[in-house]
């Protein structure tokens, strides 16, 4: 009984020290590197989401020439960076009136453009032209800005002395006004030889084709040098990868649609393309990871696309905190008209995960994926590489490995879940045991027969 309890015992060793190899990976993709380096780094494609079955992509290794897995870590996501825009000048046209108005609010506001250049021209409600030697504010055209502006910087005349308050408007057609500040003071003043200036407005942020300034009444309206617009400071995002997934109508519901993505992407935005123009559709959302699963809400939001200005307006993606489901729905609210006679596009958006290995052995290396067999094996990146800090991970930089295309035929074997050895060997143990024992009593019970 020694002996047998031994020989299972190493046969359940010999079956579960399983040492892993390219071979136990359904996919396999090369990695090109060049130099001679001590880590590289790779931004995991689309693939490899498609491919791997853990969520949490623990069936991702690298593995060398030798076919010997290589020590990896994932890359902390980096976090968004700062940008400061350079200030662009922009076109603007002084708006005379008479001394006794006031304000603009009441005029309207025409700009001609010829072959010899922009006339712009005020008048009264009722088309009465308005004109006067007393600048009464400035028409900026913002038409040709790329970025929402944020602040206004007027240059005064050399010497100049001024303190005046100002107010901005904003319009897209010369028609409807908003107010985007009043009363903001403008200075340029010197006195015993020093200077003081305040040439810079900040306005919120607009996206919007025309500014108008005004000066309050009994306020100094200077002429200006020039006008400088900026957007600020802005956080720049790393740029995301997306897939888009046509609707497949559910079956005797209206307005709801099933998307399948291929995959399970950590998905952190997503919007609805609507077929038609003009579609305002108020959407639920639901995810679940496999097609057996409960549907799980994920969000709500009003998805659309309207015609505007000659061009088209959609909304911002939805910001969502969800990752890994394959399988979406889309509850569109019927009320809305549904969206279209075309089914919509689910458009999803993620940061695609970042491996640094280190490039122990010979090359080329491989990106193996899709395992039913294999666990989580990565290491901390501090552990990884030695001096990372990860508050600061721009401080490190890392040669990139280039994927390259598949060489070799998936091993489609690894997908399946493997033989649960450990139970057939426990069974196969108590089945000896159990004959052992019946062979020990049949063996006793011939001995007592025996000696009667």
């Amino acid at each position: 009984m020694i002996r047998f309890n031994v020989a299972c015992s190493i046969a359940l060793f010999a079956l579960t020290a399983h040492a892993e190899s390219p071979a136990d990976f359904a996919y396999r993709l090369p990695l090109a590197t060049e130099g001679d380096h001590a880590f590289f780094r790779v931004e995991l494609p689309a693939r490899v989401y498609e491919g791997a079955l853990r969520r949490d992509l623990g069936d991702v290794r690298i593995f060398n020439g030798e076919g010997t897995p290589v020590a990896f870590a994932f890359l902390p996501r980096p976090a968004p960076t700062r940008e400061v825009s350079a200030a662009a000048e922009l076109p603007f046209f002084p708006l005379h009136a008479e001394a006794g108005r006031r304000d603009l609010a009441d005029l309207t506001i025409a700009v001609r453009r010829t072959s010899a250049g922009t006339t712009v021209d005020l008048a009264t409600r009722d088309g009465t032209p308005v004109t006067g030697e007393r600048i009464a504010g400035y028409l900026i055209d913002a038409s040709e800005a790329k970025e929402a502006l944020r602040a206004l910087t007027f240059s005064l005349p050399a010497g100049a002395n001024v303190s005046t308050r100002v107010g901005v408007d904003a319009s897209d057609d010369l028609v409807s006004w908003r107010t985007l500040i009043a009363g903001a003071p403008l200075l340029a003043l010197e006195f015993g030889g020093r200077r003081l200036t305040r040439e810079r407005i900040e306005v919120p942020s607009t996206t919007a084709k025309f500014l108008r300034v005004s000066f309050e009444a009994g306020q100094p309206a200077p002429e200006f040098v020039s006008l400088r617009a900026d957007a600020g400071a802005r956080d720049v995002e790393a740029p995301r990868q997306w897939r888009e997934a046509t609707g497949i109508p559910a079956k005797d519901e209206s307005g709801v649609f099933e998307f399948d993505l291929g995959g399970t992407f950590p998905i952190d935005r997503v919007t609805l393309l609507l077929p038609e123009q003009n579609s305002v559709a108020p959407t639920q959302l639901f995810a679940r990871a496999e097609a057996k699963d409960e549907w799980r809400p994920v969000t709500t939001a009003v998805f659309y696309r309207l015609r505007q200005d000659g061009g088209e307006a959609t909304n911002a993606p939805a910001s969502i905190n969800v990752a890994g489901y394959r399988y979406w729905k889309a509850l569109i609210d019927p009320k809305a008209g549904a969206a279209g006679a075309k089914a919509p596009q689910l458009s999803v958006g993620w940061y695609p995960g970042v491996i640094v290995f280190a490039a122990r052995g010979n090359g080329p290396f491989d990106l193996a994926y899709g395992s039913a067999r294999a666990s989580p094996s990565a290491l901390p990146i501090e552990t990884l590489v030695p001096g990372y800090e990860r508050a600061k991970p721009a401080t490190m930089e890392f040669r990139r490995a280039r994927v390259g295309e598949m060489t070799v035929a998936p091993a489609i074997a690894a997908l399946k879940e493997p033989i649960d050895a450990k139970r057939w060997i426990l069974w196969g143990a108590l089945f000896l045991a159990a004959a052992a024992l019946g062979w020990m009593a049949l063996s006793l019970r011939v001995k007592l027969e025996s000696h009667k």
